[in-house]
Protein backbone atom coordinates (compact mmCIF):
# COMPACT_ATOMS: atom_id res chain seq x y z
CA UNK A 1 0.00 0.00 0.00
CA UNK A 2 1.65 3.22 -1.02
CA UNK A 3 0.32 5.73 1.41
CA UNK A 4 0.39 9.88 0.50
CA UNK A 5 1.42 11.39 3.80
CA UNK A 6 4.35 11.68 6.32
CA UNK A 7 3.26 10.73 10.14
CA UNK A 8 3.33 13.85 12.36
CA UNK A 9 5.27 12.09 14.94
CA UNK A 10 8.45 11.79 12.49
CA UNK A 11 8.46 15.44 11.52
CA UNK A 12 9.92 16.65 14.44
CA UNK A 13 13.54 17.56 15.07
CA UNK A 14 15.85 18.96 17.90
CA UNK A 15 17.80 21.24 15.96
CA UNK A 16 21.70 21.32 17.62
CA UNK A 17 23.98 24.38 16.84
CA UNK A 18 27.27 22.72 15.49
CA UNK A 19 30.40 25.16 16.21
CA UNK A 20 32.57 25.79 12.75
CA UNK A 21 35.08 28.86 13.85
CA UNK A 22 35.85 31.90 14.97
CA UNK A 23 34.52 33.66 18.03
CA UNK A 24 32.48 31.51 20.15
CA UNK A 25 30.04 34.13 21.39
CA UNK A 26 29.24 34.79 17.82
CA UNK A 27 26.20 33.08 16.62
CA UNK A 28 27.35 33.27 12.85
CA UNK A 29 29.85 30.89 13.32
CA UNK A 30 27.84 28.07 14.39
CA UNK A 31 25.58 25.80 11.73
CA UNK A 32 22.11 24.90 12.53
CA UNK A 33 21.42 20.77 12.43
CA UNK A 34 18.05 18.98 12.66
CA UNK A 35 18.20 15.91 15.03
CA UNK A 36 15.43 13.60 13.19
CA UNK A 37 14.24 10.35 14.19
CA UNK A 38 16.20 6.92 12.22
CA UNK A 39 12.23 6.67 11.34
CA UNK A 40 11.95 9.17 9.46
CA UNK A 41 15.21 8.96 7.78
CA UNK A 42 14.57 5.65 6.22
CA UNK A 43 11.00 7.07 4.97
CA UNK A 44 13.12 10.18 3.64
CA UNK A 45 15.82 7.70 1.87
CA UNK A 46 12.86 6.22 0.03
CA UNK A 47 11.36 9.18 -1.36
CA UNK A 48 14.73 10.66 -1.87
CA UNK A 49 15.75 7.50 -4.34
CA UNK A 50 12.09 7.58 -6.00
CA UNK A 51 12.26 11.61 -6.39
CA UNK A 52 15.75 11.03 -7.89
CA UNK A 53 14.91 8.40 -10.06
CA UNK A 54 12.20 10.39 -11.68
CA UNK A 55 14.57 13.93 -12.37
CA UNK A 56 17.41 12.03 -13.84
CA UNK A 57 14.91 9.32 -15.88
CA UNK A 58 12.67 12.92 -17.21
CA UNK A 59 16.12 14.30 -17.72
CA UNK A 60 14.75 17.25 -15.40
CA UNK A 61 18.37 17.15 -13.30
CA UNK A 62 20.85 19.63 -15.13
CA UNK A 63 24.12 18.17 -15.89
CA UNK A 64 25.88 21.32 -14.04
CA UNK A 65 24.75 20.31 -10.94
CA UNK A 66 27.68 19.47 -8.99
CA UNK A 67 26.28 19.43 -5.17
CA UNK A 68 23.69 17.40 -3.27
CA UNK A 69 23.85 14.75 -6.52
CA UNK A 70 25.21 10.78 -5.91
CA UNK A 71 28.81 10.13 -7.59
CA UNK A 72 29.26 14.16 -8.14
CA UNK A 73 31.54 16.06 -6.22
CA UNK A 74 32.65 19.38 -5.49
CA UNK A 75 35.78 18.13 -7.12
CA UNK A 76 34.14 17.86 -10.29
CA UNK A 77 33.10 21.54 -10.67
CA UNK A 78 36.11 22.90 -9.69
CA UNK A 79 37.53 20.69 -12.67
CA UNK A 80 34.82 22.13 -15.15
CA UNK A 81 35.59 25.50 -13.94
CA UNK A 82 38.98 25.80 -14.63
CA UNK A 83 39.02 23.84 -17.50
CA UNK A 84 36.54 26.53 -18.71
CA UNK A 85 38.59 29.38 -18.05
CA UNK A 86 41.75 27.82 -19.68
CA UNK A 87 40.35 27.13 -22.71
CA UNK A 88 38.69 30.79 -22.95
CA UNK A 89 41.96 32.05 -22.04
CA UNK A 90 43.43 29.84 -25.39
CA UNK A 91 40.99 31.48 -27.50
CA UNK A 92 41.86 34.83 -26.27
CA UNK A 93 38.48 35.40 -24.96
CA UNK A 94 37.39 37.11 -21.64
CA UNK A 95 36.31 34.90 -18.95
CA UNK A 96 34.32 35.60 -15.51
CA UNK A 97 32.01 34.36 -12.75
CA UNK A 98 29.94 35.05 -10.38
CA UNK A 99 29.72 33.30 -6.88
CA UNK A 100 27.41 33.17 -4.14
CA UNK A 101 27.30 31.77 -0.76
CA UNK A 102 23.64 31.04 -0.21
CA UNK A 103 23.46 31.94 3.70
CA UNK A 104 20.91 29.58 5.69
CA UNK A 105 19.59 28.76 2.25
CA UNK A 106 17.85 25.77 3.37
CA UNK A 107 15.73 27.59 6.06
CA UNK A 108 14.59 29.90 3.26
CA UNK A 109 12.52 27.84 1.37
CA UNK A 110 8.74 28.67 0.51
CA UNK A 111 6.31 25.32 0.69
CA UNK A 112 4.11 27.03 -2.08
CA UNK A 113 6.70 28.00 -3.98
CA UNK A 114 8.23 24.49 -3.53
CA UNK A 115 5.57 22.38 -4.28
CA UNK A 116 4.24 24.17 -7.06
CA UNK A 117 7.45 23.67 -8.83
CA UNK A 118 7.44 20.26 -8.29
CA UNK A 119 4.12 19.92 -10.08
CA UNK A 120 5.32 21.71 -12.81
CA UNK A 121 8.39 19.09 -12.97
CA UNK A 122 5.51 16.20 -12.82
CA UNK A 123 5.40 15.39 -9.02
CA UNK A 124 1.74 14.90 -9.07
CA UNK A 125 -0.59 12.52 -6.83
CA UNK A 126 -0.05 10.59 -3.93
CA UNK A 127 3.78 11.68 -4.44
CA UNK A 128 2.80 15.53 -3.95
CA UNK A 129 0.61 14.88 -1.81
CA UNK A 130 3.21 12.99 0.75
CA UNK A 131 6.33 15.53 -0.15
CA UNK A 132 3.09 18.42 1.08
CA UNK A 133 2.57 16.76 4.04
CA UNK A 134 6.14 15.96 5.01
CA UNK A 135 6.42 19.68 4.76
CA UNK A 136 3.83 20.94 6.41
CA UNK A 137 3.24 20.90 10.40
CA UNK A 138 7.20 19.72 11.21
CA UNK A 139 7.74 21.56 14.84
CA UNK A 140 11.05 21.81 16.23
CA UNK A 141 12.74 23.46 18.69
CA UNK A 142 16.37 24.31 19.53
CA UNK A 143 19.14 22.99 21.83
CA UNK A 144 21.84 25.54 22.98
CA UNK A 145 24.76 24.74 24.78
CA UNK A 146 26.23 27.76 26.91
CA UNK A 147 30.07 28.13 26.20
CA UNK A 148 30.71 29.73 29.34
CA UNK A 149 28.58 27.06 32.12
CA UNK A 150 28.20 24.13 29.40
CA UNK A 151 24.43 24.51 30.49
CA UNK A 152 22.19 23.35 27.66
CA UNK A 153 18.96 25.48 27.14
CA UNK A 154 15.90 24.27 24.90
CA UNK A 155 13.48 26.61 23.16
CA UNK A 156 9.69 25.55 22.73
CA UNK A 157 8.47 23.57 20.58
CA UNK A 158 7.71 25.58 17.29
CA UNK A 159 5.70 24.71 14.04
CA UNK A 160 7.63 25.87 11.14
CA UNK A 161 6.30 28.33 8.68
CA UNK A 162 9.02 27.21 5.61
CA UNK A 163 12.07 25.51 4.95
CA UNK A 164 13.48 22.17 4.65
CA UNK A 165 15.33 20.76 7.95
CA UNK A 166 19.05 20.83 7.65
CA UNK A 167 20.74 17.30 8.39
CA UNK A 168 18.01 15.73 6.58
CA UNK A 169 18.18 13.36 3.15
CA UNK A 170 15.85 14.64 1.30
CA UNK A 171 16.39 18.41 2.31
CA UNK A 172 19.34 18.88 0.02
CA UNK A 173 16.79 17.58 -3.31
CA UNK A 174 14.09 19.74 -2.07
CA UNK A 175 16.67 22.76 -2.36
CA UNK A 176 17.83 21.77 -5.63
CA UNK A 177 14.11 21.23 -6.78
CA UNK A 178 13.63 25.29 -5.52
CA UNK A 179 16.52 26.84 -7.23
CA UNK A 180 15.75 25.67 -10.58
CA UNK A 181 13.94 27.72 -12.76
Amino acid sequence: MIYSYFPDCLKIAEVKLLYKKGDITSTTNYRPIALLTVFSKVLEKATDSTLSHHLHTSNIMVTEQYSFVKGISTENAAFRLTDCVFKSINQKMHAGGIFSDLVNAFDCINHEILLAKLDIYGIRGVSADKLKSYLTNRKQKVAVKSPNTNQNFLSYWETLKHGVPQGSILGPLLFIMYTYK
